[in-house]
Parts: C-alpha cells; sequence; structure tokens
C-alpha cells in the first residue's frame, strides 16, 4: 500500500470508530437503557433567580446607559480616525 494508501485506510478507520459512537449505536440505548442517561422520568425544570420589577427597570436603565455610553466612544473614536484620514490626504496632495 503506497501513495498515501495508509492515510486514507486511518481515514476509513475513524470514521468507522466515530460512526460506532453515536447514541444511535451503543448499547444501553437499546437493550438495557440505563435512567441515569437521557432519562425522560426526571423532569426538572430550571429555576430562575426572580427580580422584583423595580430593580429589573434599574438593571435595563444601567445596560441601556451603558450601550449608550459605548456607542458614543465608538462615535468618537470613528470621527478621529476619519479626522486623521482627511488631514493625511490633504498633506499627501498638497505637497
Amino acid at each position: 500500500m503506497g501513495l498515501g494508501a495508509g492515510h486514507i485506510l486511518d481515514m476509513i478507520n475513524r470514521s468507522n470508530q466515530n460512526r460506532a459512537q453515536r447514541p444511535s449505536q451503543r448499547r444501553k440505548f437499546k437493550d438495557n437503557p440505563n435512567p441515569k442517561h437521557f432519562s425522560s422520568a426526571s423532569k426538572l425544570k430550571p429555576q430562575f433567580k426572580t427580580v422584583p420589577i423595580e430593580e429589573l427597570n434599574e438593571i435595563k436603565q444601567q445596560i441601556r446607559d451603558k450601550a449608550k455610553s459605548e456607542q458614543k466612544a465608538r462615535l468618537i473614536k470613528q470621527l478621529i480616525v476619519f479626522l486623521i484620514l482627511i488631514t493625511a490626504i490633504m498633506i499627501f496632495f498638497l505637497w
């Protein structure tokens, strides 16, 4: 087996191994399902933290203020870059 056939054989073996690792091919899912794995018996719903409406509105306002300040900072940076670029172009053409 020359000319890279070993690499191709390795690729085929890895493909077969990956196919064998699929959940539908594993024995525990076919013959004897373990209730610990993917069981529908335990239907625990996640419990999220509850926040009072006033505090929630305050958090939303903080997020809005932060986004607005970041937008202003981005605009200022863009203006500075634009002014530097215009100045460089003017200096280039005037010289």
